[in-house]
């Protein structure tokens, strides 16, 4: 099984194929992972090097502490990776974006809702997919105007997730109606300041006997 691995903003290809090892960028490592009983911690051995580690897990991220170091790891299939990867590239090109499952799974969690202002790279959705949960994030800016994933659902290969509009401009020289029903023309002036310009006794310097 092939993953992606990214780390401190730099991609490591994992490739696991074998119990006791792991090949990371295209060097084999013989790897030993078990928890130490008792303990949240877990005990690697790495090419013959021995290491205490604690590994959490909170919204799609993997947070591992090693030597007094907080590392965070996001783990996901090599090909769920490429093909968001596109999609965020081809979403950039566009005013808005559709965003739909990169593979089947079960959507885990979902982060927004109708109406919510999102930036590029927020998180939408978690989809556990191939026994991995993968964090499905807003490939542009906009507002998200349908939610079709609901947490507990399953998705197909291409269903919709979200959708997102462009941030649109204020609506500015439609048509609006105040309160007294005097309508506001698309030149900007209304009914009742023709009437106040006019005066009360008609126009203006013409008075009524």
């Amino acid at each position: 099984m092939k993953y992606t691995a990214t780390v401190e903003e730099r991609d490591f290809e994992v490739d696991i194929d074998r119990s006791g090892e792991v090949v990371v960028d295209g060097v084999t490592h013989t790897v030993d992972l078990r928890p130490i009983a008792g303990t949240s911690l877990f005990s690697l051995i790495i090419d013959n090097e021995s290491h205490e580690l604690l590994v959490e897990r909170r919204e799609g991220m993997y947070y591992v502490y090693l030597a007094g170091h907080r590392l965070p790891v996001d783990v996901g299939d090599a090909r769920l990776k490429a093909l968001i990867a596109m999609s965020r590239k081809k979403a950039g090109e566009a005013s808005g974006a559709t965003v739909a499952a990169p593979m089947p799974g079960m959507v885990v969690k979902v982060f927004v809702e109708v109406g919510a202002v999102v930036s590029a790279g927020d998180g939408l959705v978690i989809l556990e997919a191939m026994k991995m949960e993968n964090e499905i994030r807003s490939p542009t800016d906009g507002v998200v105007r349908l939610v079709a994933a609901a947490a507990g659902s399953t998705v197909n290969l291409g269903d919709v997730l979200v959708v997102i509009d462009a941030a649109a401009p204020g609506a500015e020289g439609e048509s609006v109606e105040d309160g007294g029903g005097s309508a506001v023309g698309a030149d900007g002036a209304d009914d009742a300041g023709a009437e106040t310009a006019a005066g009360p006794d008609g126009p203006a310097g013409e008075r009524r006997p």
